[in-house]
């Protein structure tokens, strides 16, 4: 089919106007792949999660005791909703691994004596399962197995229930539980450290000394259950067993960071979209507008030969329309590809049997048709404008502009300010829309610059706060049960240790009217020094008699102040009940914790002055002799070194921000580059024919590109200071949209980010402005001075 004047007309301009239209195509691009890349992910992650617990038979709800008579799983079995129940025991301690300087903490689970009746089932990887009878073989997670460099067949001796018991790795399995494992003392995985364990029940059985027990359960509801009548139901029958409070597959903790990972991605693809999709309905609608100015005659033709008012004006949308398209095909294919390399970084900490990328095409035809949209509605004013124009008026030349001094222009007179200068004014005074157009994009690419660079600064500052001003221990134990205080001084002979402070620490439900939150009260000593809540201006909170210390995190979820009363339930040991009050506040950004005078929350619980655990400040060249020694004593069973979860941080925030920072500097430099280019193509073609005249009158090329880029440059500094600010409040929204439970970054930006920021978006706006301003010297002067007939 032969194409129509129309249609060659807009191919036409489509290659006159590439650079223009390439330059908003390359914001809509931006804008396109954030949505395909997040839905896309998100699909995936999504898609592999719901397989593989549908696989696996993930479990809905989650209870522990301290040993439960296994005759109990029937009345477990028989609560209203239920329709299976998987009883296991676990038992917790430490296992040398060779390579490995610090012990790793080792978690045994008995596997189920009905594989068909499982759940939480393994899938397995490689290897095999221990065959029948075999009670020295045992399956590994495969996460560990790789971090820790082991391989099937080694021989691993963890110390449990204060016994060496030595397995045989057979297998390497995936589990619904522990698709993502954070570490005891940050949410951050340690995968080499945390070595999760299958054997046979028997073995178990014997390793923990539980024969025809349990101390673990997890049970399937069927489909609109009631989740808390059935947590009610779990918590009375084990109660009277050590139970500590069930909790649902949302509270899981492995489930809970998945779910928490798929939210950033929908707040992803909801909040930087929007922002390139604006800006470029700002550009094309300068660019159109622009353009119909200068085709007023054209229009006028079209129409004196027979077109109507619409086949006139559609060349313009048409326009718009195929800016949009353009972009979205670009945003599509980049998506992709930034789709596929956050999954590739995924596959790192979530342990999917199957995470494969697929295009998501529901999201990149919504994201391209809201493109589209975009663009059409930034071209309508120019089109209506087209319309308007009658054949006689539009053929006739335009009205020339009354132009008048400003009040800028005023105060620039007299010989200190050159007329190119003047020129540069006046040219801003009498556009004023343009140039709040083009501020506005500017200031929105600075904005995202500004407000993605405090995620470094963020992670610097929890770090340091969490890590070297709250918690200034070295290194941690914890105790299989809590047991008299005289254990920390026992521990604190051990070789290399400086110093020792007892921690209790006690998992506790708080309660404010219909408000709850279930948290641990971390017991400490009022004159601990190497671990104490510090408020907003970095000074100790004090711990006062049975008051409590909430973060502030944790207040403002539940709506306290100090002085305030809250209802305090502890879900550990006795489960006593208590009106307690908050006597301070603490900047923490570890969460939702809750601090307390470690005597008072024994004292509390009914029980003698124990710890559960000892906060350690040991010499770096004794760490090796100190961890052997610990490695010797049954009643600890955990340990944790600040040093490797401070390097551990570092490293996944460098590995997964880097791509994270890198997507949104180059979306942000798009920005400043693409209005910063339109902005002057868009003078240049007005004042072509004026520099011309300049060039002829004597004015060299320098003299004439500073004519040209003094508007930009002048905007670009007007923008700097929106830019700042609004970046600023991007960075409260960003920590509002992205902080969990488990962690909450702080809205803090150095001025070294700021000084990154302004640097990268000048660079952006100094490349548009250069590409632009060369050509002023191949101008063909008799042409651009050549009038049109």
């Amino acid at each position: 089919m032969k194409p129509s004047p129309l249609d060659r007309k807009l191919a036409r301009d489509l290659w006159r106007m590439r650079w223009q239209v390439l330059a908003i195509a390359l914001l809509i691009t931006c804008g396109v792949s954030v949505a395909v890349m997040a839905f896309s992910a998100q699909q995936a992650l999504a898609r592999a999660q719901a397989d593989f617990y549908q696989e696996t038979r993930f479990a809905d709800v989650f209870a522990l005791a301290k040993r439960a008579p296994i005759s109990r799983v029937r009345d477990l079995t028989a609560i209203e909703g239920v329709t299976a129940t998987d009883a296991r025991i676990v038992e917790s301690g430490l296992m040398d691994v060779p390579g490995l300087a610090r012990p790793a903490i080792a978690r045994l689970i008995s596997l189920p004596d009905d594989p068909a009746r499982c759940l939480n089932c393994l899938r397995l990887v490689r290897g095999r399962l221990p065959a029948p009878g075999q009670t020295g073989e045992a399956v590994a997670l495969n996460s560990f197995l790789e971090a820790a460099r082991v391989r099937l067949g080694d021989r691993l001796t963890a110390t449990l229930n204060g016994r060496a018991t030595t397995f045989t790795i057979v297998g390497a399995a995936l589990s619904p539980e522990f698709v993502y494992v954070p570490s005891p003392d940050s949410f951050m995985p340690d995968d080499a450290h945390q070595a999760i364990l299958w054997a046979p029940r028997p073995a178990v059985e014997r390793a923990a000394g539980m024969s025809g027990a349990f101390n673990a359960v997890s049970l399937s509801l069927a489909p609109g259950a009631s989740t808390p009548a059935v947590l009610r139901d779990v918590d009375g029958l084990l109660a009277a067993y050590g139970g500590r409070t069930a909790y649902a597959r949302k509270d899981q903790p492995s489930h809970a960071f998945l779910t928490a990972e798929l939210k950033e991605l929908s707040t992803s693809a909801s909040i930087l979209p929007p922002v390139f999709l604006l800006v470029a309905a700002a550009m094309v609608h300068l660019v159109v507008t622009r353009l119909v100015e200068a085709e007023r005659e054209q229009i006028g033709l079209l129409k004196a030969f027979g077109y109507r008012d619409r086949e006139a004006a559609q060349n313009y949308w048409r326009l718009a329309a195929a800016v949009g398209l353009l972009g979205a095909l670009g945003g599509g294919v980049i998506g992709a590809a930034l789709g596929a390399a956050i999954v590739d970084l995924y596959r790192q900490y979530f342990r999917f049997p199957v995470l494969q990328v697929d295009f998501d095409w529901m999201a990149f035809a919504a994201a391209a048709a809201v493109s589209v949209a975009a663009t059409v509605a930034g071209s309508l004013t120019a089109v209506r404008r087209a319309v308007a124009l009658a054949p006689a008026v539009a053929m006739q030349p335009p009205r020339p502009a009354a132009f008048h001094s400003g009040g800028l222009d005023r105060l620039l007179r007299g010989p200190a300010v050159d007329q190119a200068t003047r020129m540069i004014v006046r040219n801003l005074e009498r556009f004023p829309g343009r140039a709040l157009l083009t501020l506005c994009g500017l200031a929105a690419g600075l904005t995202l610059l500004v407000g993605t660079q405090f995620l470094f600064d963020a992670i610097d500052l929890v770090v340091e706060r969490s890590y070297f001003r709250i918690q200034r221990w070295s290194d941690s134990v914890s105790f299989v049960e809590p047991r008299a205080v005289a254990a920390v001084a026992g521990v604190g002979r051990a070789p290399g240790v400086f110093a020792a402070e007892p921690v209790r620490v006690a998992g506790a439900r708080l309660k404010v009217g219909a408000r709850q939150e279930t948290t641990r009260i971390v017991g400490l000593d009022p004159t601990a020094a190497l671990h104490r809540p510090l408020d907003a201006a970095d000074r100790p909170v004090p711990l006062v008699g049975q008051g409590l210390v909430l973060s502030e995190a944790l207040a403002a979820r539940l709506g306290l102040r100090p002085g305030d009363q809250v209802w305090t339930e502890i879900i550990d040991g006795r489960a006593p009940s208590a009106l307690l009050p908050v006597t301070g506040l603490a900047r923490d950004y570890s969460g939702f914790s809750a601090y307390m005078d470690r005597r008072a929350l024994n004292r509390l619980m009914g029980e003698g002055d124990l710890a559960s655990g000892a906060e350690l400040l040991i010499a770096p060249d004794a760490r090796s002799a100190f961890y052997r020694a610990i490695e010797a004593t049954p009643q600890i069973i955990g340990a944790s070194s600040r040093d490797d979860t401070v390097a551990n941080w570092r490293q996944v925030m460098a590995e997964s921000f880097q791509v994270t920072i890198a997507f949104y500097l180059a979306f942000a430099g798009a920005i400043a580059f693409g209005v910063a280019y339109n902005m002057c193509r868009i003078s240049l073609l007005e004042r072509a024919r004026d520099l011309a005249t300049l060039r002829v009158l004597g004015f060299g090329r320098v003299a004439c590109a500073y004519i040209l880029l003094g508007e930009l440059a002048v905007l670009v500094l007007a923008a700097i200071p929106f830019g700042v600010l609004g970046g600023a409040a991007l960075s409260h929204g960003l920590v509002a949209a992205y902080s969990r439970d488990d962690v909450r970054m702080p809205a803090t930006i150095t001025a070294s980010s700021y000084g990154v920021a302004v640097g990268a978006y000048l660079i952006a706006v100094a490349l548009a402005g250069g590409l632009v301003a060369r050509r002023i010297w191949t101008f063909d002067l008799v042409a651009v001075l050549k009038t049109r007939e």
